[in-house]
């Protein structure tokens, strides 16, 4: 799993504005806290992807990208699941963040300021210009109404979305004229320019109440350069140009197939071989078999950042089957979570099996503003292994630890498919067995996996016992921090939260509250600094590698950028993409 939206409440968390608006209202020098802070003169996104020009750009065709993890539904408006972020090819956003950290504007005319005054002097009123005559692929205009439906679809207990955490805090959406809206805030919202990411088109639907099983949940309609014609399960996914594109001119290419691609070894080849021109989504594990096709003169163009990106980490069920008043019958004991954390062999996962990419860190905040630099647990099997007979964990005949007849066996699960990790899985469960822990691997699909609570997701219910997967690349961590508050937790009166641990903490709560409720960057830190040592003390996480910052698309698909914080993001410059041999 890369970056998600989720659906959640984050009750009791005050929000934080960010500091370099209200420096900019009374003249102040301090750093400001975040790098989404919108400035006066942000370029839009037409200027930072603006194509040259100077030769003439080949038209038609489609390129062939290969899709490894299907998604339950292509809207992100409603789904969780990494393989939705191809709808960004269809549905577009209001703001993106490039990768520095700086918002744009996509659907909207400009960014939202103390300064334009499109941001109240208070913080808690927003207004939204969008652009003139923008249109839906079947060629209704789209209006401020648009924006007002999506909240509303939003704030209906009968809708099933997976919205980002500041929805929550707004309390009312109003339409000014077709081309404005108008946001009251009940609190301050640092994430303002994080909404709408996915607007719905109200003239599609009769009803608020959305679920997930909607034709448009499962095929969204959008207003980017492309629109979904078709979508055979297990397949393909054909996109075609969209006719009602607002540049006549653009997108050059008469469509995408996207290819349903589960087997990323196959995949990977056929991306070698050009059989594919763009493959989501490749990971650590890929980079060195793509480096050396590159290197080697195949049909491979590769862009490698100095930065990182998001870390793998290992995720432990702090409760018994999601009971949070009964602990884990075996993690439940700190010293299993402390042997565990001493006993991996991270920097044999970077070297041997993921080709010398990646860094090591011991950090939960480990991107954006407030990251710390801790470093990693060192490889000390001696050590882990007195921590656990110290803690009465006694080997049995097999060599596999006991303590008051509870077996120290657990279910280790990740998305099934990826033979990298499965590699890496297996000396995670070389390692534990050194030190007298089983680990049993039983991979999933993503959908069984990563569903939510209603759907009987595993880690949302609390069905797991140590899952792996990749999260926590954020420009401000307040959303992070919030998937490990007791409000996070999802359950059947509140099934749309986010959880990793299945974990309740007073103090992480109220610290992550006072983190949120400062506007003070030299107070937010030191907040964040306890945050993360809480989190690491208590180990309800740990991090293996943080992956490297890279791209790769076929040599002949040109037009391509990704500057984006969130490098998958490069769908966004699809109206741009041109075939040429």
């Amino acid at each position: 799993m890369f970056i998600q939206t989720r659906k959640i409440t984050w009750t009791g968390i005050g929000l934080l504005v960010v500091t370099a608006l209200l420096l900019a209202s009374c003249g102040g020098s301090s750093p400001a806290p975040s790098t989404n802070v919108p400035s006066t003169n942000v370029p839009t996104l037409e200027t930072q992807l603006q194509t040259p020009t100077t030769t003439p750009i080949p038209r038609g065709g489609r390129a062939v990208i290969a899709l490894i993890q299907e998604p339950g539904q292509l809207s992100q408006f409603f789904n969780a699941q990494s393989g939705s972020f191809v709808s960004t090819l269809v549905v577009e956003p209001l703001f993106v963040a490039n990768a520095a950290g700086t918002y744009l504007p996509v659907l909207a005319s400009e960014v939202p300021t103390l300064q334009n005054g499109d941001l109240s002097a208070d913080f808690l009123t927003v207004t939204y210009k969008i652009k003139p005559g923008i249109k839906w692929s079947d060629g209704e205009p789209f209006t401020s109404d648009d924006i007002v439906f999506t909240y509303d679809v939003y704030k209906n207990p009968a809708s099933t979305t997976q919205a980002p955490p500041a929805y929550s805090f707004i309390d009312s959406v109003t339409a000014i004229d077709p081309l404005t809206v108008q946001v009251k805030m009940k609190s301050i919202n640092p994430g303002y320019l994080t909404l709408w990411q996915a607007v719905l088109p109200k003239h599609k639907f009769t009803s608020t109440a959305v679920t997930q099983t909607d034709p448009l949940a499962l095929i969204p309609m959008g207003t980017g350069p492309f629109m979904i014609t078709s979508w055979k399960t297990g397949d393909e996914i054909v996109l075609d140009r969209n006719p009602n594109y607002r540049d006549p001119e653009k997108p050059y290419l008469d469509g995408i197939t996207i290819k349903i691609t589960p087997d990323r070894d196959a995949t990977i080849a056929a991306f070698r071989a050009g059989q594919f021109d763009y493959v989501t989504f490749l990971t650590t594990g890929d980079l060195a078999t793509v480096k050396k096709s590159a290197d080697a003169g195949e049909p491979i163009h590769l862009e490698i950042s100095k930065s990182g990106m998001t870390a793998e980490f290992l995720w432990f069920n702090m409760s018994n089957n999601g009971d949070l008043t009964k602990p884990h019958p075996v993690l439940g004991d700190p010293a299993i979570r402390e042997a565990i954390d001493y006993g991996i062999d991270r920097q044999s996962i970077v070297d041997n099996i993921l080709g010398g990419f990646g860094t090591l860190t011991g950090s939960f905040i480990y991107s954006g503003w407030a990251a710390t630099n801790v470093p990693p647990t060192p490889y000390d099997p001696a050590h882990a292994k007195a921590v656990l007979d110290a803690a009465g964990w006694v080997p049995g005949s097999d060599g596999i630890r006991v303590k008051n007849g509870v077996r120290a066996s657990l279910k280790f699960q990740t998305i099934a498919g990826d033979t990298t990790r499965e590699l890496y899985q297996q000396l995670i469960q070389q390692n534990m067995k050194d030190i007298g822990i089983e680990l049993k691997i039983q991979n999933v699909p993503s959908n069984t996996l990563f569903g939510g609570y209603s759907d009987g997701g595993l880690i949302q219910v609390g069905n797991y016992d140590i899952v792996m997967s990749r999260d926590g690349y954020f420009l401000d961590p307040i959303e992070w921090v919030s998937y490990f508050t007791t409000s996070g937790i999802p359950n059947a009166q509140s099934p749309d939260g986010w959880t990793y641990a299945h974990w309740s903490n007073p103090q992480f709560d109220q610290l992550a509250i006072e983190a949120a409720a400062s506007l003070d960057p030299s107070v937010r830190q030191p907040l964040y600094n306890q945050i993360d040592q809480i989190f690491r003390d208590t180990r309800l996480a740990l991090p293996l590698y943080q992956a490297p910052r890279f791209n790769a698309w076929s040599t002949r698909l040109h037009g391509v950028t990704w500057d984006y914080f969130n490098p998958y993001q490069i769908f966004l410059s699809s109206a741009d993409w041109y075939i040429q041999p």
